[in-house]
C-alpha cells in the first residue's frame, strides 16, 4: 500500500489516505502532486496526491513479469529495474517501454537484483545502477549497453545518488557498510569513502545538497555532512532495520524501519534518541 501521512507536531503522525497497491519497493516524486510506485507485481503505479494529502491512482503500467525494485526519472524519462537484472526506460507520455537493458546485472543466464537505480541529473540518457552482484554500473540508454563498471564494492550495491549540482559526481551505498563518492569518469578509484557501520540501503540528499540522510540498516540513520564527508548525527530510535528515509522541511526528516512497520519524524540537527519523535505504526 501507499500511505499519505501528516506530522501533527504533537508527537503523532496522522494517516490521511491509503491506496492498496500490493508490495511497494520504491517511491519517486515525479513532480509536485505526482508519485510513482515500483511494485512487487512488476507494475509502475502513478498516484496523484491532492493538497489535502488524499491519494488517487491515475494509471497502472505493467513493466515486468518480475518484482520491480527501483524507480527514478526526470520530466521526459522514467527508469525502473527488477529482480531479474533488467533496467527499463519508460516514456511517461504513453507509459510504454522504450528501452530494455537485459542482463544489466548478473552473468551466464543469472540475473542479479538491481537494487539501486538513478538517472543522471544532467543527462537523461545516462543511468547508474547497483546490483546484488556487487557491481556499480553506468549505462547509456541510447546504446542499450553498459558504458563503465566499478568493482570497488565487495557486497551488493543498494543505492545511488547523483549530485544535482556537480556533473560526473555520484554517491553509492552498499551492504559493505560504505558510502562512496565517485567521479563517474573514473570508476577505478573513489574520491572519498565513509563507513557507517551498517549496510547502506538509502541515501537521500538534503534540499540544499549540503547533507545526506543515510539509512544504515543495523546501525540506524545517519546525517552526513557532504563537505567534510563525516557523520554529524546518528538516530537509533527504530527497533528494526533502518530502511526508508527522506527529507521534509526545516531540517526535519522521515524514516521508517523494516519489521516493526514504524515511521518516525525527527529533527536532523537536534537528534535525541531518548525523546520519542512523531511516530506511527503502519
Amino acid at each position: 500500500a501507499v500511505v499519505s501521512t501528516q506530522s501533527t507536531g504533537e508527537k503523532e503522525i496522522r494517516v490521511l489516505s491509503v491506496t492498496e497497491t500490493g508490495g511497494v519497493l520504491d517511491l519517486w516524486w515525479r513532480e509536485e502532486g505526482c508519485l510513482l510506485a515500483a511494485c512487487a507485481s512488476g507494475e509502475l503505479r502513478v498516484l496523484q496526491v491532492d493538497k489535502d494529502g488524499a491519494l488517487s491512482e491515475s494509471c497502472v503500467n505493467s513493466v515486468s513479469s518480475n518484482i520491480l525494485l527501483a524507480v527514478d526519472g526526470s520530466t521526459d524519462t522514467v527508469v525502473s529495474s527488477d529482480t531479474a537484472g533488467r533496467i527499463y526506460s519508460v516514456n511517461p507520455d504513453n507509459w510504454e517501454i522504450s528501452v530494455t537493458i537485459d542482463s544489466a546485472h548478473g552473468a551466464q543466464g543469472w540475473g542479479a537484483e538491481v537494487w539501486g537505480l538513478a538517472l543522471d541529473k544532467h543527462d537523461c540518457n545516462v543511468v547508474y545502477s547497483g546490483g546484488d552482484d556487487c557491481l556499480l554500473k553506468c549505462h547509456d540508454l541510447r546504446a542499450f549497453h553498459t558504458v563503465s563498471t566499478s568493482r570497488y564494492h565487495n557486497m551488493g550495491v543498494c543505492c545511488i545518488s547523483p549530485d544535482p549540482a556537480s556533473p560526473n559526481q555520484i554517491l553509492s551505498g552498499s551492504y559493505d557498510e560504505s558510502v562512496v563518492e565517485w567521479d563517474t569518469r573514473n570508476f577505478r578509484q573513489p574520491l572519498r569513502t565513509l563507513s557507517v557501520g551498517g549496510g547502506v540501503w538509502r541515501i537521500k540528499r538534503s534540499p540544499d545538497n549540503s547533507h545526506a540522510l543515510v539509512a544504515g540498516m543495523h546501525s540506524g540513520f545517519h546525517v552526513v555532512d557532504l563537505t567534510e564527508f563525516t557523520v554529524t548525527q546518528t538516530y537509533t530510535g527504530h527497533t528494526s532495520l533502518a530502511y526508508g528515509a527522506d527529507w521534509l522541511d526545516k531540517g526535519f526528516v522521515a524514516t521508517c524501519s523494516f519489521y516493526d512497520n514504524l515511521v518516525n519524524v525527527w529533527n536532523s540537527s537536534e537528534v535525541s534518541n531518548e525523546d520519542i519523535p512523531n511516530s506511527a505504526i503502519l
